[in-house]
């Protein structure tokens, strides 16, 4: 393993410094491929220049010389710009499926897809997602990275691919709608949540991270999609309590009828981020798992600690 070298996209995001990391504890070299030479955010890293999505394929041919796997994380979840479907298909679909095409010719190892549970369905889902379900996405993000995923599984031939939908990710430094739930956690006031009983599954970052070096070397992922999730999904109530608790404080939950939760969501905005947070969405992960990667067990638990 100590002489395998893994190029990582996407090093500097939220999931890549982890990943970057826990690539070198385990004995890989690792090269971040970035935006400009010297942007991988870690100065201990080796660094090449990420070719832009219009590129032409030889471009990125050329990153891969010496490369044994490729990990795939570089990608726009979010965006304000104009033409967003535009921006979301050339950074989420065509400059994946560009790399994976290069990685098909070049590298003898594997290629690692991170795509999203929102290529298989909305922010809220009834019943439990699995990767065997029609996807359904609703928005550009998420058509976007299926089409990705659809083109890569036609493009690698030999199967060394592992495509990865995982769930919203938390762990230290999150943002979004976890990162809101720290800040009203930590107000020193009673919240109005205690009647909310929508589920969510969340996945651990360290645990994504974990499944990442799992796929580099399991055979059995080969040419595989799999939802990356904890075991057991949570509510709101029992995340903001782990997050007190963290805090030697009490939940401090209190009922409030669901309609002026929905007043309140609309008069300040958030309507959009309040379906998502208080609606269902429990995907299982049992498919990973059985290939030998191991699923956080306690989400509140974890979450606690994150809060601490």
């Amino acid at each position: 393993m100590a002489s395998a070298t893994v190029l990582v996209t996407g090093a500097t995001g939220f999931v890549g410094v982890l990943l970057t990391s826990k690539l070198q504890s385990a004995g890989y070299r690792v090269i971040v491929a970035a935006r400009g030479v010297g942007n991988s955010g870690n100065t201990s890293l080796e660094s090449v220049r990420l070719p832009l999505p219009d590129e032409p394929d030889s471009e990125f041919e050329a990153i891969l010389g010496g490369i044994d796997h490729v990990v795939h994380l570089a990608a726009i979840a979010h965006t304000s710009l104009e033409n967003a479907a535009g921006l979301y298909n050339s950074v989420n679909y065509v400059l994946p499926v560009k790399l994976a095409r290069a990685a098909d010719k070049i590298i003898g190892g594997k290629f690692i897809f991170m795509s999203s549970i929102r290529a298989q369905s909305a922010s809220v889902y009834h019943g439990v997602a699995l990767e065997t379900d029609d996807p359904r996405p609703t928005d550009d993000y998420g058509r976007a990275k299926l089409n990705a995923e659809i083109e890569i599984a036609k493009i690698m031939h030999r199967r060394n691919y592992t495509i990865l939908r995982p769930v919203l990710v938390y762990g230290p430094g999150v943002k979004g709608n976890m990162a809101a739930l720290l800040k009203l956690a930590a107000l020193p006031i009673p919240l109005p949540f205690g009647s909310l009983v929508g589920k969510r599954s969340l996945a651990d970052r360290t645990s994504l991270c974990d499944a990442v070096l799992h796929c580099l070397i399991e055979p059995e992922t080969d040419g595989g999609t799999f939802i990356v999730a904890d075991r057991n999904p949570v509510t709101i109530p029992q995340i903001v309590g782990a997050m007190r608790r963290s805090q030697k404080r009490s939940p401090s939950l209190f009922t409030c009828p669901a309609w002026v939760m929905d007043i309140l969501a609309r008069v300040t905005g958030q309507r959009r981020r309040w379906d998502t947070l208080n609606g269902d969405l429990v995907a299982s992960s049992a498919l990973l798992q059985s290939t030998g990667w191991q699923a956080v067990e306690n989400t509140a638990s974890e979450i606690e600690k994150l809060a601490g």
